[in-house]
């Protein structure tokens, strides 16, 4: 798809790749893969986002079409620190999608 729409005079997409529901352990085999994404990008073209960690907050809220950003619909006002946490990682994916006229502000 890049190459066709490459000669076709298009503008290249902006491919992005994100790892999801990744374990919070340092294991090899997530450090090889990590390491393969890398070259990857490098070789085909795509940039890397952060993912979003292994949670039981995602596990909860996904069945019934809910975000992280719906807590507060719900009536939850205390955060738990693993909330805290995946709210930081949604953060970090927003800030790197490099949208623009997106402020991040939650």
């Amino acid at each position: 798809a890049r190459q066709l729409r490459a000669q076709a005079g298009l503008t290249p997409l902006d491919w992005i790749v994100v790892r999801n529901r990744l374990g919070t352990q340092n294991m090899i085999n997530k450090q090889k893969m990590a390491d393969a994404i890398a070259i990857l990008a490098k070789r085909i073209g795509f940039r890397i986002a952060p993912g979003f960690g292994e949670r039981v907050v995602f596990r909860e809220l996904f069945p019934r079409g809910l975000t992280l950003l719906d807590l507060k619909d719900l009536g939850i006002n205390q955060l738990s620190m693993s909330n805290i946490a995946a709210r930081q990682e949604l953060r970090e994916l927003v800030k790197a999608l490099n949208l623009p006229n997106v402020s991040i502000a939650f």
